[in-house]
């Protein structure tokens, strides 16, 4: 009954994204799988497609790492999951995706097409252009923007600010009880200081359940990144040296079927 009256429904959507199970599985680099969702262009020059390295599937959303062999960059691709704590404008746009989905009959011909697009704000792609291991520093200029509601509903242990706030609004009320608690003392009001311990013992509930969140968040960050850079580390040596012997290859192969470049005038044979 108490945790029921302290949490919110942002708060029961948190707990609920944190909380939820999650199927993890790191690929190996020679199998070369794609990402599922992520779609690249093949039309440039020594095209080379991204290797999926890990995925971690929750109930309401995915998050892929890849690696970009165009750009010798890893990157994150996270996508959000139709969930109940979705708003009313994401079911609308469900419900237009669902009617983008629906078969129409190409004009003059008998096949058939499928159309179909992604929800507004449903995906996102973070690369990281340090060359240093994923950190929180990597993507935490992207946590407090409106539009990135892929990257906080994804990835919600990223964002502590508003508990790291609310811990020190709590302190300070206690202190501020703490010294109301102690004029009434002085002043023998034995039945008011009932009242203000019990708004104490209600206060210290919500801070419990704020440390408890702040905690939850730093553990899975701690995890996530280090999954996410342990992935890379484990096979980066044998996918580095992969794709280098592929462009000296391609080097190679250009030279070798460069036009011959005619000899000079004066260079004829006799």
């Amino acid at each position: 009954m108490l945790k029921a009256k302290i949490l919110t429904q942002k708060d029961q959507e948190g707990y609920a994204r944190l909380t939820a199970p999650q199927h993890i599985r790191f690929s190996r680099f020679s199998a070369h799988e794609k990402i599922q969702g992520y779609f690249e262009n093949i039309d440039v020059p020594e095209f080379m497609s991204s290797d999926r390295l890990l995925r971690l599937d929750t109930l309401y959303g995915t998050i892929q790492m890849g690696y970009n062999p165009q750009k010798g960059q890893s990157f994150i691709f996270a996508n959000i999951k139709q969930s109940i704590f979705d708003t009313a404008p994401a079911r609308h746009q469900k419900e237009l995706k669902e009617y983008q989905m629906m078969r129409e009959l190409k004009s003059g011909t008998p096949n058939i097409i499928y159309n179909s697009k992604r929800r507004a704000a449903s995906a996102i792609i973070l690369y990281k252009t340090e060359p240093m291991p994923w950190t929180r520093r990597s993507v935490e200029p992207y946590l407090r923007r409106v539009n990135m509601e892929a990257l906080q509903k994804t990835m919600p242990f990223l964002d502590r600010a508003e508990q790291l706030s609310k811990r020190q609004g709590f302190m300070q009320e206690q202190k501020n009880l703490q010294l109301e608690l102690a004029g009434k003392m002085s002043e023998r009001k034995y039945n008011e200081m009932a009242d203000i311990r019990a708004r104490q013992t209600q206060l210290i509930a919500q801070q419990n359940m704020n440390e408890a969140l702040i905690y939850r968040k730093s553990t899975q960050e701690r995890l996530f990144f280090r999954r996410l850079n342990g992935a890379l580390d484990i096979q980066k040596h044998e996918m580095y040296a992969y794709y280098r012997d592929r462009r000296r290859g391609g080097a190679q192969a250009k030279t070798d079927t460069a036009p011959e470049q005619p000899k000079p005038d004066g260079d004829k044979d006799e």
